[in-house]
């Protein structure tokens, strides 16, 4: 599905050659936002379960916000107290920035495009977005296997009890 999103992300952003409109515009943003928020709900539950059926139960518990909160962590370096390396002094591998850095720019667009009517939307603009969930998927194929990226994707879950006091 992913896959398919980016791609219908893409055909949308350059529909309508003289003068898109901005419902094209608009489902472009969001399919690209989709797109990525698919790619890593997907990675996220092949954590948990490999038999399919099990892995779309658990791809429904994912949140939109909890996964913007967690990609602004990572992204900052501010991983939650709980899994902080002994010494602190964490940094995010420059592909898993990318990663979450495009979550959460595609997560603030698309809630743009979905509900802010008074924002106009240029092809340009548009295509910068798909082009950031492009960069992403490149960026999560060369990071996926690392424990980086796991921790990544299980926090989607478990950041809000990884920062209680464990006392």
């Amino acid at each position: 599905l992913h896959d398919d999103l980016l791609e219908q992300a893409e055909q949308l952003a350059k529909i309508d050659a003289r003068r898109p409109k901005q419902a094209s515009l608009r489902r472009a943003v969001s399919a690209a936002y989709y797109a990525l928020f698919h790619l890593l709900t997907s990675s996220a539950s092949a954590l948990y379960a490999a038999e399919f059926g099990l892995a779309a139960r658990i791809n429904r518990t994912h949140n939109h916000g909890d996964m913007k909160k967690a990609s602004s962590l990572i992204a900052n370096d501010k991983l939650p107290k709980g899994v902080q390396p002994p010494g602190g002094g964490y940094t995010t591998p420059p592909d898993l920035k990318t990663v979450a850095n495009a979550f959460v720019s595609l997560q603030q667009a698309r809630h743009e495009a979905d509900y802010d009517l008074s924002r106009t939307f240029r092809r340009q603009e548009t295509l910068a977005f798909v082009q950031a969930a492009r960069q992403a998927f490149a960026a999560w194929e060369r990071v996926r296997k690392t424990d980086d990226a796991r921790l990544f994707l299980a926090s989607f879950l478990l950041w809000k009890r990884w920062d209680e006091d464990p006392r």
